[in-house]
């Protein structure tokens, strides 16, 4: 059956997913296109309805994905439909709405390898959606959002992953002391676990502190960067090196950039070359 109302009381659901509120409410969050659903489906995310244009599935790619989607829930729609619940100028015709899956701490893998990046306060639903695509592709383990923060499960945040949200843990974390708890029973265990704030005033560079061991890189707000009582909780924090005229980055830029240096050492360290 082809859904061609706007005023259905799924469609009315689906497209109150665009409010924090109701993706609380509902316990599940939007997403959209061919690469990210099929992500989706791919590494096993809880989706509870694939939501599809015929209309608009002009890829032969989108229409394997709802041949393939047996055991989910479908909704077929109107291509006007379609178009009044995405957010895109250039919709693919294929949605889902995914469950909400809160991740703890203790579902993070701990070992030698750990590197962490845990965000605080973030505001912006692009930076964080980027600072995820980076943990993915540099291999971390996990990505911490401390909160408050900007909604993990904002369509934006979730576009701007490209998929990169089921790849990894990606856990909420609503009070420091669970964090720092963390922190002290993953040292209990005997892990040697370094914490790296970063800040454009950050006591050293970068490329002098050892990031070659278990370690949490702290993230600080677009605006204000880390607070000093967050500073304080990490053992050394460190800068990048600013040789033209601009003071800071992007905190996704600076990310990455900070993300690659510890990528490096660890290349470096084993290898057998020396690290700071």
């Amino acid at each position: 059956m082809l859904i061609t109302s706007t005023r259905n009381p799924q469609i009315k659901a689906l497209r109150a997913l665009r409010m924090r509120k109701h993706r609380e409410r509902q316990g599940r969050y939007w997403i959209e296109g061919i690469r990210i659903v099929e992500e989706a489906l791919t590494r096993g995310a809880p989706v509870d309805m694939l939501i599809h244009a015929p209309e608009l599935l002009v890829s032969e790619r989108a229409r394997g994905l709802v041949a393939q989607s047996e055991g989910i829930a479908s909704l077929a729609v109107s291509e006007e439909v379609f178009r009044a619940l995405s957010q895109r100028d250039d919709p693919q015709g294929i949605a889902a709405a995914v469950r909400i899956q809160d991740r703890s701490l203790a579902e993070i893998p701990a070992d030698d390898d750990l590197l962490v990046l845990i965000g605080y306060q973030l505001r912006t639903p692009g930076n964080l959606g980027a600072i995820i695509r980076t943990a993915d592709a540099a291999g971390a383990t996990a990505v911490v959002v401390v909160e408050p923060s900007v909604d993990l499960y904002d369509p934006r945040t979730v576009q701007a992953t490209m998929g990169s949200l089921y790849a990894l843990p990606v856990v909420r974390v609503r009070e420091e002391a669970a964090l720092l708890a963390w922190y002290a029973g993953l040292r209990a265990r005997g892990l040697a676990l370094r914490v790296v704030g970063t800040s454009a005033h950050g006591d050293r560079l970068l490329y002098e502190v050892d990031c070659s061991g278990p370690l949490a890189l702290l993230i600080g707000s677009e605006r204000d960067g880390l607070s000093p009582e967050v500073r304080a909780t990490a053992d050394v924090v460190a800068r990048l090196p600013m040789a033209g005229g601009a003071s800071s980055l992007n905190v996704s830029a600076a990310t990455a950039a900070v993300v690659y240096e510890i990528v490096r050492q660890r290349w470096a360290a084993a290898r057998g070359a020396p690290t700071p």
